[in-house]
């Protein structure tokens, strides 16, 4: 609609003459686009972008859609325009109606306490709306839904269900064979058009690799299967080199933009996709054999308009069976292939490139990184992730509060609850995985700014906007996970890691309290509440808090394999001699001196079983 109707003389003369126009970007001000949304799938029944509202002057809302063509947004816009002028009380009662729709669906009810039996429950439940042939969500289109997988994994952790690891396997590998992955520049799109992952929509944010990096990561970690730290790998190198923020004479990033769109040359996807005689003229004659193969590469294109988009349907026995080459033939040849490939982008017209720091999707790269570096085992991730951190907290705390946008030098906006719930995350991973004691006082000192100015006491529940934020015609509460988890869940999950951390017993109370607010509806569609349902095992089976004295860092990968993500691990490498504590549902048991012995009692303790 921007090219259609808003550049546009005739509509433009319409809209200014009858309406006061505000672009919003949603990214700024997410709190103006969900109330927003909220009225449009009220009034339609669905929602999506471009999102286009018709206010009052008190700023409710009496008509909203998304996409309309040129000449019916005209009318649109004089047909609300007459209603308004001659027939106010009829645009006013309706406006009225909506308020209070938008009021009753931000009121929810204190749930009842989840038992071991429903925890168990939930992936039973999830699973029917899954996809057991290509992994993910049964539905189209498919977007990576990283904090589900998280979800699945814990579960397996905790139940032994092979069912669950063997989905989550299967969603890992299809997801990275899919189209939606890049697998020449790395780093994964925004989401797949269809079922199969085949045909992304082409846009690459950094919210979503950074999440996929993290789950990646511990996937390797858990599996040690080379392809997730192939993976993780590959998106960290996208990042770095394509969405990182580069300042001074060294090329150095201060922070990271927000994304690549979808568009070059006035197409989607026109930079990522070939025809086949593009690739013929890039690589030789056994180069575009085995392309041919591993990328399905077809005479009229696999895609549309003759073009082809690089995904990789057949694993790498299959690729050497039908392609005749050896192991030690096929690899070096794949590496050329992608690095002639990748040569040959470079000097194509590049998507534009969102280069805006967002507060809460830098705080979910340095979760990233640090998760990388952790489970990865590799420092060098470590000293970005700590570099990282400290760009956040010197750019976006400012006055005793956080701050959300940074671009060109000027940090502004309030910062919403996103921005404090992913901050203290990724300050709680990097503590996690450096023993530098400061980035637990950063991440207790956001916990109790978020309280003061996001917590309700008569709702239970945080807002997304601070108190001394801009007030709109609803206070609403973001309780729903996505692509990105709910902000409540998040926080609430740092609550009670920082409780268990500190024996903080407000902070455990407050997650609880959080969660009972959608302990019903979680029950009832886990597919929407996955972050909750992971904090509802480290509440209801009360917590996993381990201690170690001395011993090696590098010893502690077992309990990064075997034991579920909300585990809390407190080191202290000053003992020469290991003991280990291990403290579960408000019982500490006798130190031991073996990881064996520590993990055995652990899993005892979370065992998804009734006791």
């Amino acid at each position: 609609m921007e090219h259609e109707s808003f550049e546009d003389f005739e509509t433009a003369e319409i809209m200014n003459h009858h309406l006061i126009s505000i672009k919003v970007d949603r990214e700024e001000r997410p709190d103006i686009d969900m109330v927003y949304m909220d009225a449009c799938q009220i009034m339609t029944g669905r929602g999506g972008w471009p999102l286009n509202v018709v206010c009052l002057p008190n700023m409710q809302p009496i008509y909203a859609g998304t996409y309309f063509p040129k000449e019916q947004w005209q009318q649109i816009i004089e047909q609300l325009a007459k209603v308004y002028r001659e027939e106010p009380e009829k645009a006013n009662d309706y406006a009225q109606r909506i308020q209070e729709k938008l009021d009753s669906i931000n009121q929810w009810q204190s749930g009842d306490t989840i038992s071991r039996n429903q925890l168990k429950e939930q992936f039973i439940t999830m699973a029917e709306n899954l996809d057991w042939v290509d992994g993910g969500p049964n539905r189209a289109p498919k977007f990576p839904l990283p904090g589900q997988y998280e979800f699945i994994l814990d579960y397996h952790l905790l139940s032994g269900d092979e069912s669950a690891k063997d989905f989550l396997h299967l969603s890992l590998i299809k997801m990275s064979n899919g189209g939606i992955y890049d697998t020449i520049r790395g780093g994964f799109c925004r989401y797949s058009t269809d079922a199969q992952w085949f045909a992304p929509h082409f846009e690459k944010m950094l919210y979503d690799n950074a999440q996929l990096i993290s789950l990646y990561s511990r996937a390797f970690a858990w599996s040690d299967a080379p392809l997730y730290k192939q993976i993780a790998e590959e998106c960290i190198q996208f990042c770095e080199a394509e969405l990182g923020l580069k300042v001074g004479p060294n090329h150095t990033h201060a922070g990271y933009g927000s994304a690549l769109d979808a568009d070059s040359e006035g197409m989607e996807g026109k930079f990522y996709v070939f025809t086949r005689e593009e690739l013929l003229t890039i690589l030789n004659d056994e180069e575009f054999a085995l392309a041919e193969i591993q990328f399905n590469i077809q005479q009229d294109g696999n895609w549309e308009h003759g073009y082809n988009i690089l995904h990789q349907p057949l694993a790498p026995l299959q690729v050497l069976e039908k392609s005749g080459l050896t192991a030690a033939q096929y690899h070096p040849l794949l590496l050329s292939i992608k690095q002639k490939i990748k040569r040959y982008q470079d000097s194509r017209v590049r998507p534009s490139f969102d280069d805006k720091a967002i507060c809460s999707w830098n705080a979910l790269y340095l979760k990233a990184l640090a998760d990388a570096g952790l489970f990865l085992d590799n420092s060098t991730y470590l000293d970005k992730a700590t570099a990282l951190a400290d760009w956040l907290w010197s750019t976006f705390w400012q006055n005793d509060s956080l701050l959300r946008i940074h671009r060109n030098g000027e940090t502004k906006i309030h910062g919403f609850l996103e921005d404090y719930a992913c901050l203290c995350d990724g300050l709680l991973s990097l503590h996690r995985a450096s023993p530098n004691p400061k980035y637990l006082v950063m991440a207790n000192a956001l916990l109790t700014k978020a309280i003061e100015l996001f917590y309700d006491p008569q709702t239970q529940q945080m807002a997304f906007t601070p108190k001394n934020g801009e007030a709109l015609i609803v206070r609403k509460s973001d309780l729903n996970d996505d692509v990105i988890a709910s902000p409540n869940s998040i926080l609430a999950h740092c609550l009670f890691q920082v409780g268990m951390l500190q024996s903080n017993q407000e902070f455990i109370q407050l997650a609880n309290t959080l969660l009972l607010q959608v302990s019903s509806p979680m029950i009832q569609s886990p597919g929407w509440y996955f972050n909750w349902s992971r904090l509802a095992q480290s509440i209801t089976l009360g917590g996993c808090h381990i201690k170690i004295d001395g011993g090696n860092r590098q010893n502690l990968k077992p309990l990064y394999q075997h034991l579920p993500s909300w585990t809390t691990l407190e080191y202290n490498e000053n003992n020469a001699e290991m003991q280990i504590m291990v403290c579960c549902n408000n019982t500490c048991f006798p130190p031991v001196n073996t990881m064996a012995q520590a993990l055995e009692i652990a899993i005892d303790c979370c065992a998804l079983s009734e006791v």
